[in-house]
């Protein structure tokens, strides 16, 4: 996707590129323009003449496409800017800056470095995007607390009891309590990847991550491992859960194992 801005009568352009597992190249989004939608575990690049209207395209493609990560890239002049652009975007909790310009580094994998270092999402980020995704606002505290429990963070609200969620979920979907706890503990660890055993919570064991991985991605946990972001995470649990939809014209990840899984079987 290229837009063309103006300012004093100089064009200005403004590109987003996309990156997919197994995030050895990107592409330009431009396709989407005919009705297409990002591929699951998606990595969005931002760049252009001027940061603010790159964050403005970023952000509307964060509608059509909420489970993408959304990266913008910064030139160095504008670094002292960050703090101001964190504070101003509705992307704040999930937007990860990238540094342009850095010398004989190959941009797919500056990017996948930079979205690895993004902060793990805290549980009333998790219950933001699932509230804002199904556009019920009022589950969001509720989630929060689900998230909460199964993270194992102080809870921020009084709690009720598991059979009391569970009946107020049913009113949404098919997940209950439990579920939702699941599902928030299975995108940390998705993103936390080898380093989730510093967070026990997070940490969850081989047969439960596979048993997870199946019930709520319908996929297999190896798969789980090489995809970036967890925002894709929970759209797949809703789209799973009959939640939402897949896009009729999404395009499709390459979801086949590593050469060694595919000789085993």
């Amino acid at each position: 996707m290229v837009r063309a801005w103006s300012e004093l009568g100089h064009p200005l352009r403004s590109e987003l590129v996309a990156l997919a597992p197994p995030y050895r190249a990107h592409t330009s989004v431009s396709s989407l323009e005919s009705g297409d939608s990002l591929p699951l575990g998606s990595v969005v690049l931002g760049k252009g003449d001027t940061t603010i209207a790159v964050l403005a395209e970023l952000t509307a493609l964060s509608y059509r496409s909420p489970w993408m990560v959304p990266c913008l890239a910064v030139p160095p002049r504008e670094e002292i800017l960050q703090p101001l652009l964190m504070l101003v975007t509705e992307l704040r909790d999930r937007l990860v800056l990238v540094a342009r310009g850095v010398a004989r580094v190959d941009e797919a994998a500056h990017v996948v470095a930079c979205v690895r270092r993004r902060p793990a999402p805290r549980p009333a980020v998790l219950a933001r995007w699932v509230a804002r995704r199904l556009r019920s606002r009022e589950l969001e505290v509720p989630l929060r607390s689900q998230f909460e429990e199964g993270l194992g963070y102080q809870l921020t609200t009084s709690g009720l009891s598991v059979a009391s969620y569970s009946r107020l979920f049913a009113l949404y979907g098919p997940y209950t309590a439990r579920d939702w706890r699941a599902v928030g503990r299975l995108a940390l660890h998705a993103v936390l990847g080898p380093c989730a055993e510093e967070q026990p919570p997070a940490a969850l064991p081989l047969r439960t991550a596979t048993e997870y991985a199946k019930k709520y991605l319908a996929m297999s946990c190896h798969a789980l491992a090489g995809w970036l972001g967890w925002e894709w995470v929970l759209e797949a649990a809703l789209r799973t859960g009959g939640y939402v939809r897949a896009p009729v014209s999404a395009l499709v990840p390459d979801r086949r194992p590593p050469a060694r899984y595919a000789r085993a079987r």
